[in-house]
């Protein structure tokens, strides 16, 4: 079996004669019909049955067809990743991250990034729920990402990211707005706006609430941070969210307070397996590494949420990113 006899299967399977498969590829017609013969005694498959002068596809042409296509759209990869390195020099960094940072701090980290590295890059994001991200890094189709940290980081490189408390969002001109911190059994029986059943934020959420003995008037559920606080500005209730999200909302239609006791969002920074942390990968680490707390408090300025030294008490110190959790590589 060689790569000529796939191609020319490939072709016959496209454009469905072996005529316009010659003309796809630029050789004659019985060129393609001995390619064909050929791979069908190296795979001794029947593939193509020969009705009225046509070829068509067998059941186990078909099942054999579903590989052949994927291994040409790795190919297809492939030629994508040498067009970015031939037209852009440095090449291409994939990064894949929950939405709470994916809509706020990822868009920034990349325009900074952007703007400190001289040679031409180009970059590509996407948005996931953090099991996705796991996967799509452990597959290593994405070099970076970020996840929350209950995931399972079997199969890839972690380490701690950022790790900051819950902050409760209101309308502004809630009556709880007059106070600098926010406790639990304030918002008892408050129509509060919900993270899903399913999120582990939330489970962790609700044991906190049954510890301190109070329920909350559950009027809405949604699985991003940044929906709870569109549900709050318009008015529905109020929720605890991850400040990070707070980056791509206006500061005046939301109030924003620390809130005890205190819940964290733990976030991991997670890579491939079995592959060296260098190039942009290692460059985009150290950049996220330097900016995760002090993009998270300018945010947090600008809503006035650290504005007392109780409000800064009750939110604490933030943590710097790492130490690795497993797998270490330096």
């Amino acid at each position: 079996m060689n790569f000529r006899q796939i191609e020319a299967f490939n072709a016959v399977m496209a454009v469905g004669t072996t005529t316009r498969a010659a003309e796809l590829l630029g050789v004659s017609q019985p060129a393609i019909s001995r390619l064909i013969k050929q791979l069908e005694k190296a795979t001794q498959l029947t593939l193509f049955e020969r009705i009225n002068g046509r070829l068509v596809p067998t059941f186990e042409g078909s099942l054999f067809h579903k590989e052949v296509d994927r291994s040409f759209l790795v190919l297809e990869r492939l030629k994508m990743v040498a067009a970015d390195i031939r037209n852009h020099g440095s090449g291409n960094l994939r990064i894949a991250a929950l939405p709470a940072l994916g809509f706020s701090l990822i868009p920034f980290l990349i325009s900074r990034f952007m703007q400190e590295n001289q040679a031409r890059i180009s970059i590509s994001m996407e948005s996931a729920n953090s099991d996705a991200v796991r996967d799509l890094v452990a597959a290593g189709q994405f070099d970076v990402g970020f996840a929350a940290e209950e995931i399972d980081s079997t199969g890839v490189m972690a380490e701690q990211y950022a790790m900051p408390p819950a902050v409760c969002v209101m309308p502004v001109g809630h009556r709880l707005a007059e106070r600098t911190v926010i406790e639990a059994r304030d918002i008892v029986g408050e129509p509060f706006v919900s993270l899903s059943r399913t999120d582990r934020a939330r489970q962790r959420i609700d044991a906190m609430f049954e510890r301190v003995g109070g329920e909350r008037n559950i009027v809405a559920e949604t699985h991003y941070a940044l929906s709870i606080c569109h549900f709050v500005q318009h008015g529905l209730g109020i929720g605890l969210v991850n400040p990070y999200c707070l980056h791509a909302i206006s500061t005046d239609s939301l109030a924003v307070r620390p809130f005890l006791p205190r819940i964290t969002f733990r976030t991991m920074m997670i890579f491939p397996p079995q592959r060296p942390i260098t190039g942009l990968t290692q460059s985009f680490r150290e950049l996220a590494q330097k900016h995760s707390t002090s993009f998270l408090l300018d945010t947090l300025n600008r809503f006035d949420t650290l504005k007392t030294d109780e409000a800064k008490q009750a939110f604490g110190l933030l943590q710097e990113p790492g130490p690795w959790i497993r797998n270490p590589m330096r």
